[in-house]
């Protein structure tokens, strides 16, 4: 079922539309012919991020003029015809995918008929041609100079990852405390989406940049998405807990502490101090007297393991570069 949704003009659309005008504008300024197609190669040079469009703008020009060069002899030599349109279409495309500038395909083929049309093809036609590309293109860049910063959506979303980790754990730290008691915690699936979300977000403002080859809060969510492996295990673990002692009161108090402190930058080190603390003292408890309790034993073992595991990642990873006056 056909779904309608809600209208608005989005950043991309703004450019891509005021781009259009100036290249139309300044084109016909220049006194070029055929300079409405200036907005086409506008409309196509516009992408996401500065570092596709610069790509796709280099693709476009290079497809344009091999374009320019094999239309021209083609015409010249055998004539305005039809089907030399078509061999020369047929040749052009195979040769265009050969050096991997396929992305110009459709621009070049503009160009193309803008030769084929001409009532004679010389060089202030090839010029006209250039100079199209060299607006329509140049303007396309102009417009993606102007990118929005994308550290406020990537800070929202670290926030609501945070906070699903943060509810996670102190729900694990209660349910150590009352075996058999349902653990409802944040749907895995939907965090798992967040945080990939995120990455795409991360990946373009890596984009964004044409230096930048890192991004330190896409590394970020990579962590989390480690860490939530991590929960998913942890959370199977604790279901299979029949029964609590003063082993589950130590897990539990270590939890507890580790969801209250999820947005420091230090406390993984100090967690897994006070982790390695509980594991010399259940080397010391009495040993499990009946079977259930040795699985239950087990278990908290296990699943210290796990949680060692959960902040040794989160150590490695270290905090956030980018954003320093706030804690991550």
């Amino acid at each position: 079922m056909m779904r309608i949704r809600p209208y608005k003009i989005g950043y991309r659309t703004l450019k891509t539309a005021l781009g259009m005008t100036i290249a139309v504008i300044l084109s016909k300024l220049i006194g070029l012919d055929n300079y409405a197609s200036s907005a086409i190669l506008v409309v196509l040079c516009v992408k996401d991020t500065r570092v596709h469009s610069m790509e796709a703008a280099i693709y476009r020009f290079l497809a344009c003029l091999m374009a320019i060069l094999m239309a021209s002899s083609a015409f010249i030599l055998f004539g305005h015809n039809p089907l030399i349109l078509g061999i020369m279409v047929l040749l052009f495309i195979p040769l265009t995918v050969t050096f991997g500038i396929q992305e110009g395909i459709v621009t070049s083929c503009v160009i193309i008929l803008h030769l084929f049309l001409a009532k004679a093809i010389d060089f202030d036609l090839i010029i006209n041609e250039v100079l199209l590309l060299i607006v329509g293109i140049g303007i396309a860049l102009l417009m993606n100079m102007f990118m929005p910063s994308l550290d406020n959506k990537l800070n929202q979303y670290k926030r609501m990852i945070e906070d699903d980790f943060i509810l996670i754990t102190f729900i694990f730290s209660e349910c150590l405390l009352h075996p058999n008691k349902p653990i409802n915690c944040p749907s895995f699936d939907e965090v798992a989406n967040k945080i990939e979300n995120a990455k795409s977000f991360a990946f373009r403002e890596v984009k964004n940049h044409f230096v930048r080859n890192e991004n330190s809060y896409y590394h970020y969510f990579d962590m989390r998405e480690e860490q939530l492996t991590l929960l998913i295990r942890m959370k199977k673990l604790i279901e299979s807990m029949q029964q609590t002692g003063h082993a589950h009161y130590l897990c539990s108090k270590l939890l507890l502490d580790v969801s209250q402190n999820v947005q420091s930058n230090d406390y993984s080190l100090i967690r897994l101090h006070d982790l390695y603390e509980i594991k010399l003292k259940l080397k010391n408890i009495d040993l499990p007297k009946t079977h259930e309790q040795l699985e239950s034993i087990a278990s908290v073992f296990q699943l210290l393991n796990e949680v060692e595991e959960y902040l040794l990642i989160k150590s490695q990873f270290g905090s956030l570069v980018k954003d320093k006056k706030t804690k991550h």
